[in-house]
């Protein structure tokens, strides 16, 4: 497999946008095709160009194969890197949180990069992995940070003796799993209603600030 490098650039405008226009155009095939059904001359059919600029900035379709799905993993971490919800309440974040996250893992693109990474992850493991990191590994990183700061303070209703890394991972997962799955497999029309996507990441914030342990009566508590 050849090595992920460094994006490729170009001295010029025209030259950079010829290299936008390429990378965008293989994107759409790569997610709509697979790897294996995409060939250079589609690329080249669709956006102009010639084989020799291809081969010269990414050494191949391998090399553009990577360099795209780069571009996809960028994609899918930056909408929950720019959420800011570092002043909310504890609910009103994990709310703000979850339907940002639940938003960007079923949107089509998105699905469709998880398809593709599935098909390909034999051989592109280190790809498939990336993704991973992008999408739900960076989602808990993001949100145990957030977690973290909330415990460090005196207010905050989160439980102190776990760490904060095990309560966003599953917190991330009471939002994605069963969502991502059933989309994944057509079970359920796509795009997901919003009222549909606030029930779901307001039932896995319920779950996750109050458990499902029922509260104990005076009674048995004496």
């Amino acid at each position: 497999m050849t090595s992920p490098q460094a994006a490729p650039t170009h001295r010029t405008a025209k030259g950079a946008e010829r290299l936008h226009s390429l990378t965008a155009a293989a994107a759409e095939l790569f997610l709509d095709r697979g790897f294996h059904a995409v060939a250079v001359d589609d690329l080249i059919a669709r956006v102009g160009g010639s084989r020799r600029n291809i081969y010269s900035h990414f050494g191949g379709k391998e090399g553009l194969f990577i360099e795209v799905v780069k571009q996809l993993c960028d994609e899918l971490t930056k909408p929950l890197e720019e959420l800011n919800i570092a002043d909310d309440e504890v609910r009103e974040g994990l709310f703000s949180f979850g339907r940002q996250l639940l938003q960007t893992v079923l949107q089509p693109r998105t699905l469709e990069l998880h398809r593709l990474m599935v098909a390909e992850g034999k051989r592109f493991p280190e790809l498939a992995q990336a993704v991973l990191h992008a999408g739900h590994f960076k989602a808990a990183d993001i949100l145990t940070s957030w977690i973290e700061a909330l415990q460090g303070k005196r207010s905050h209703g989160l439980a102190t003796h776990l760490p904060a890394r095990t309560l966003a991972q599953q917190f991330v997962n009471m939002v994605v799993m069963e969502a991502q799955l059933r989309a994944l497999a057509g079970l359920d029309p796509q795009p997901l209603p919003a009222d549909q996507i606030d029930a779901i990441v307001n039932g896995a914030v319920s779950t996750f600030l109050h458990g499902t342990q029922a509260k104990r009566t005076t009674h048995e508590r004496g």
